[in-house]
């Protein structure tokens, strides 16, 4: 929808798609906890060759990257096969971060709306297109994906560019993006519309990533969909709708360091969990998911015990929240005092626990922050409303007179349901009464955009998956006053937060930034619009034939660092 914001048309798209999938076995946060041998080191040196068997969920729907990042399963293929300016790492304090990708360096002016990037000289695309990239080749990769002609689903992410608007599209497509210039074949030029400093964290996002241009015009979209060219280690040897993705290493890899150990990524598609369980438990694969509801079984199980396979729980850049209506007359703004006492209550009485190692199986972290953990500049505990239950009831009796009975909604689901049950028990100790409703995932977010005219949810379940690293693509998205509205439906309203965040993106410094954003999430927080329930981790088993394999808070397996040590 072109009247809403940009996050809308492409981020809760990843939503529908990865927070209901990840939803029991889920959350994003601090230490990763293993049982097993472990699959991240390994006795013997890497070596080359044999394959990986790694398995999607579900048949990918783009592996061009003009949707990049769109959905989780072709967004896996993608990151073997494109690169982008910088990419993202995790550093030794478990942050993830960017760092120069195919580009070699950059530098930005004094109010950080200028971005001057060197590209590495070198970087070829895969066969059969086998030509340098140059600058000229981002300019002409970053105008097809804001044409709107092309509709990419995740163009936001190029939205601050000049020439875009913040849909993400260009505003007049004959002169396309106005802030993109190739200055020479080894400098690019990026003029942003406003200053935002954390502008190159953003430039790991898949959709920013390099395309042979004129190699699209030649053989189709669709062609190239099925058989996309990019820069990466490893190219794709066929695609199987439905079946299966072969990968095979680049011949021509300009990082010889990372060119990859497996001479094949072998990803089959396995749409229900528990087929894929079982194919890993026969040997078929290296790598799966486990079914909702078998967490515990799978790290009992005898082969993890004695090291053969590992469990873990892997940390995501995701959490899962409690929006509140800010419109609503009850618990938002025209209630005054009255409705900040309830929206307290309803932190101080959501019952975490519950929700995570009832429902959960104790995958999920608590949350203290909507930030999650694994962010640079992340702080917990900035919310003041820590679990109690008393205060809680003290805050309804001040209240005065009978609470009205709640809505909550959330979209059909049965985790989701399990969650709203949990809550619904916790708030009716302390006095507060919650009706519970669901509906499909189109419908719910439809009236949730219409929450503000009287008719909407109260309270309402709510996922955030980071589109890039940063604490600012939190709290921008979520909670500035024009981007609440479909950034976290809950129409927040903040003019010291609004004026906070447009300081904190023009702050170069990082830890004067970093500092800005804690203070400002901590206003949110103390206002709350919302209850931080948990950050999600991904709970997976692998077994110990592969080695090297990480699972990164973004969700992407580097498939070159894998190799087979069986």
């Amino acid at each position: 929808m072109r009247g809403v914001n940009a996050r809308w048309r492409g981020g809760f798209a990843v939503l529908a798609l990865l927070v209901v999938a990840m939803l029991a076995l889920a959350a994003c946060g601090g230490e990763e906890e293993t049982t097993g041998g472990g699959t991240t080191g390994g006795g013997d040196e890497p070596k080359a060759g044999g394959t990986y068997n790694y398995p999607l969920s579900a048949n990918p729907v783009y592996l061009d990257c003009l949707n990049g990042n769109y959905e989780s399963e072709g967004s896996q293929v993608q990151h073997q096969i494109f690169e982008c300016l910088m990419k993202y790492v995790v550093g030794e304090d478990g942050n993830m971060t960017a760092e120069p990708g195919i580009a070699e360096s950059f530098e930005v002016n004094d109010d950080a709306t200028v971005f001057t990037f060197k590209i590495r000289q070198g970087v070829t695309f895969q066969p059969p297109v086998s030509r340098e990239v140059t600058a000229q080749d981002f300019v002409d990769s970053w105008n097809r994906v804001t044409n709107p002609e092309n509709q990419s689903y995740t163009s936001y992410v190029l939205a601050p560019v000049e020439g875009c608007g913040d849909d993400g599209y260009q505003t007049d497509p004959e002169a396309g993006l106005t802030g993109v210039k190739a200055i020479d074949d080894a400098t690019l030029e990026v003029t942003l519309r406003y200053s935002f400093a954390e502008f190159p964290l953003t430039l790991g996002h898949l959709v920013s990533a390099a395309s042979p241009v004129e190699y699209i015009d030649e053989v189709g979209a669709e062609e190239f969909n099925k058989k996309p060219v990019g820069t990466g280690p490893y190219m794709v040897e066929e695609w199987v709708d439905n079946q299966k993705v072969e990968l095979v290493k680049n011949p021509d890899y300009w990082d010889k360091d990372n060119a990859g150990y497996v001479d094949r990524v072998h990803m089959p598609v396995y749409e229900d969990t528990n087929t894929m369980w079982l194919e890993f438990q026969k040997g078929t694969l290296d790598y799966t998911d486990v079914p909702p509801g078998q967490v515990k079984a799978a790290e009992n199980n005898a082969k993890v015990k004695s090291g053969e396979w590992t469990a873990k729980k892997y940390p995501t850049l995701s959490t899962y929240f409690i929006g509140i209506n800010m419109t609503d007359k009850v618990l938002g703004y025209p209630a005054g005092e009255k409705g900040s006492l309830l929206r307290q209550a309803l932190n101080l009485s959501a019952d975490k626990n519950a929700v995570i190692n009832i429902v959960n199986e104790g995958v999920p972290l608590e949350a203290t922050t909507v930030t999650p953990l694994g962010l640079a500049g992340y702080k917990p505990d900035l919310s003041p409303y820590k679990y109690d239950p008393e205060e809680a009831k003290a805050l309804v009796e001040q209240y005065g007179g009978e609470v009205p009975t709640l809505q909550y909604w959330y979209n059909t689901d049965l985790g989701h349901q399990k969650i709203a049950e949990a809550l619904q028990a916790g708030w009716k100790t302390v006095g507060i009464d919650v009706k519970l409703s669901n509906y499909e995932w189109g419908t719910f977010l439809d009236k949730l955009m219409k929450s503000n005219k009287g008719t909407g949810s109260q309270v309402f379940r709510m996922g955030w998956i980071a589109d890039y690293p940063s604490l600012d693509n939190f709290l921008y998205p979520l909670f500035q006053s024009d981007q609440a509205k479909t950034g976290s439906f809950t129409f927040y309203s903040n003019e010291e937060v609004d004026q906070m965040l447009t300081e904190a993106r023009a702050t170069i410094e990082d830890e004067q930034r970093w500092a800005m954003y804690n203070e400002l999430e901590t206003i949110i927080l103390t206002d709350a619009p919302c209850v931080p329930l948990y950050y999600y981790r991904d709970f997976r088993v692998t077994n110990n034939r592969i080695q090297g394999f990480d699972h990164n808070p973004i969700g992407f397996t580097d498939m070159w660092k894998v190799w087979v040590a069986k």
